[in-house]
């Protein structure tokens, strides 16, 4: 729980960070890069300390992987609960911003004409509210979660019994 809690915190800095300089919804290579990396950094991180302290430093790729998703859900939670207090409290009209933002994507990609544009802004108008985006949150930390813990869990995997460690740990310290 320690690393979500941590990993969320620094998720929500750096989202304060982009809403104070008015780039929540840019999509700047910079920006999604930084993100990705803390996405990366904060799955890999969580789940090495759930090897090194819950586990006595042993991990199956499995459990690598559950750690990293169960990390993904909660701070999918814990960065929703920020959500809907950003969306309906801080500033609500904050969605707004995030239509007027996916329209100007769409203009700028040239690939559909201005009715369909519409239609499409419309859609998400009726699909995306200031309560249910937090929540699209969730299953997008947990998807990261997954992903990002399949290949983290390849270099962070110890076999071994954790019982015979502990044990060994025991028997090697000296009598007194």
């Amino acid at each position: 729980m320690n690393p979500a809690l941590l990993f969320s915190l620094v998720l929500i800095i750096y989202t304060l960070i982009l809403y104070f300089l008015d780039k929540t919804f840019d999509r700047s290579i910079i920006l999604g890069i930084i993100g990705f990396l803390i996405s990366v950094g904060g799955f890999t991180l969580g789940v090495r300390s759930f090897r090194d302290d819950s586990r006595g430093g042993v991990l199956t790729y499995g459990q690598g992987v559950g750690a990293g998703t169960v990390i993904g859900l909660y701070v999918g939670i814990i960065v929703a609960v920020f959500g809907l207090i950003l969306y309906n409290l801080i500033d609500p009209e904050l969605i707004e911003k995030f239509f007027i933002s996916q329209e100007e994507t769409l203009i700028e990609q040239g690939r559909l004409s201005e009715s369909l544009i519409e239609q499409q802004v419309n859609l998400l108008r009726k699909i995306v509210t200031p309560v249910s985006m937090p929540f699209f949150g969730i299953f997008t930390y947990v998807f990261w979660g997954v992903i990002i813990s399949l290949i983290a869990s390849i270099f962070l995997r110890r076999e071994g019994d954790a019982f015979k460690k502990a044990m060994a740990d025991i028997e090697e310290e000296p009598a007194e």
